[in-house]
């Protein structure tokens, strides 16, 4: 029976355990010249998976290459971290064509693309919203709706589940190039 990671650990010190990991290797990821996206645990307890997500501080695409320079001096840093009982895989990777979005700062970075936000409770009726990320601040975001009744649907963070790029719609061989560069 398959369980995921996230069910065995309470959700406190889950959070907990990905802050400490990405504390830790952080700088070496920022040194290398990349930046997490997000981490995560995935699969089962007997056959964990830490998923860290990178992309390229310059904004050119992520290589094989890429994810296994960061995989080699990251696995080296939790080797002596050891953050995680047990045995588990590291897997590195780019963010995909629907990359996660995971702090305001990731939405204010790419306002004015097509997003998908999915919530924990029923709005308008919904929990999946598709449309433009309109607008992002420290506590929430708007989102300009594609197909809806509703034309824009303001969101505080803690009511959004999860939020990533539409990659489908801002186009699949088009990298999604953020609209605000500081």
């Amino acid at each position: 029976m398959k369980h995921n990671i996230s069910l065995i650990l309470n959700k406190q010190d889950l959070k907990n355990l990905i802050k400490k990991i990405e504390e830790n290797i952080s700088p070496i990821v920022h040194d290398l010249g990349y930046s997490i996206v997000k981490i995560s645990f995935i699969g089962s307890e007997k056959a964990k998976t830490l998923q860290i997500m990178i992309e390229r501080l310059d904004d050119s695409f992520i290589t094989i290459k890429d994810c296994e320079i960061v995989s080699r001096s990251v696995s080296v840093c939790l080797d002596v971290l050891d953050p995680v009982c047990g045995k588990y895989n590291l897997e590195v990777s780019s963010p995909g064509i629907n990359r996660p979005l995971e702090k305001p700062g990731d939405f204010m970075r790419f306002v004015g693309s097509h997003v998908i936000v999915k919530t924990f409770e029923l709005k308008n009726g919904m929990k999946i919203f598709r449309g433009l990320l309109d607008s992002a601040t420290e506590h929430g975001i708007k989102v300009h709706l594609s197909i809806s009744t509703v034309e824009d649907v303001d969101f505080a963070y803690d009511e959004i589940k999860n939020a990533c790029i539409d990659g489908i719609k801002q186009g699949v061989f088009q990298k999604s190039e953020p609209k605000n560069k500081s």
